[in-house]
């Protein structure tokens, strides 16, 4: 398994509607994929931890990189795991201005 950190910047379109439905899809997608995590958002950033098999992980990585929601993407930590931080959370969105939850826990 691999753990996977990133930080990266909202556009300015991006409201705080939009961040709850991106944590509703991603449940949805991450428990098909047997990916676990936690989503931090600020109102302008992004922080987020994904764990999991790693090609999943490293495929839905791909995918956000790719999203035209968000810019300045930088992947802050990356490692190898034999057990999951986060194992009951298929996404959950933290506290808003609290990023050290998903920073701290890694």
């Amino acid at each position: 398994m691999i753990r996977i950190l990133y930080f990266s910047t909202a556009r300015p379109t991006v409201s705080k509607d939009t961040v709850k439905q991106i944590t509703e899809q991603a449940k949805v997608k991450n428990h098909e994929l047997g990916i676990t995590g936690a989503l931090a958002y600020n109102g302008r950033n992004f922080c987020q931890a994904l764990e999991g098999g790693e090609a999943e992980v490293r495929g839905l990585i791909d995918e956000i990189r790719a999203d035209e929601r968000h810019s300045g993407f930088k992947i802050l930590d990356e490692k190898h795991i034999t057990e999951r931080h986060f194992p009951d959370w298929t996404m959950e969105l933290v506290s808003e201005l609290d990023f050290s939850v998903v920073i701290n826990s890694m």
